[in-house]
């Protein structure tokens, strides 16, 4: 059985790490998978933010899945207190990551070490406490004994860019090929409970 599921994110890595999430073990099983109808880029979360509601009211129809960053907001329930003060639909996934999708990846510590090219001792067991996780991960791969992974992630010397020329690029090949949510849920208390409500609509669905 097909589950079918409408994603709406702030960019192309929180899209990708989505994906991975769906197709993982934690989420699927042997008679019910998630099926992605439309995608909805919010290039960062003013869109998000302007069409909650809307994607609200249409998921009552189909299971809707809004993933936005926390950034420097004070905590994510009074967040999606303030962006939907109206009753949530049962088939709304409305999730944010602590305080960026970029602790998520730090979560797999493991995994994403190995992919560095650093020891595993110096990524956090706790990510979702990072005041920002972007800047963790940056000055992770500065130390990378790998020079694609320092020329991908990190601004060029002069540059006001605040990541790598790759950065993007370079993160969601990591998702694609190595990340592993199921080592990944257990660091990270908002990935957690991400996942958690997945399997939710998952084992409820009657579609």
């Amino acid at each position: 059985m097909q589950i079918p599921i409408n994603l709406a994110y702030e960019d192309d890595l929180s899209l990708q790490i989505i994906l991975r999430i769906l197709e993982s073990q934690d989420v699927i099983s042997s008679n019910k998978r998630f099926s992605v109808g439309s995608r909805f880029h919010g290039r960062g979360f003013g869109y998000l933010k302007r069409n909650i509601s809307g994607f609200n009211k249409a998921s009552k129809g189909m299971p809707y899945l809004i993933l936005t960053d926390l950034d420097d907001k004070e905590c994510a329930p009074i967040m999606i207190q303030e962006w939907l003060p109206e009753t949530k639909s049962p088939n709304l996934i409305f999730r944010v990551a602590v305080r960026e999708v970029e602790s998520w990846l730090l979560a797999d510590g493991p995994g994403f070490a190995r992919f560095l090219g650093v020891s595993t001792k110096k990524v956090t067991a706790k990510p979702d406490d990072l005041p920002d996780p972007k800047a963790c991960l940056i000055n992770l791969a500065r130390k990378s004994i790998k020079r694609s992974i320092r020329e991908d992630l990190v601004p060029k010397q002069g540059s006001t860019a605040k990541q790598g020329p790759a950065y993007n690029e370079c993160l969601a090949s990591f998702v694609q090929e190595s990340w592993n949510p199921s080592n990944a849920r257990r660091s990270s208390p908002s990935l957690e409970r991400t996942i958690k409500a997945i399997e939710v609509i998952r084992r409820c669905s009657n579609i």
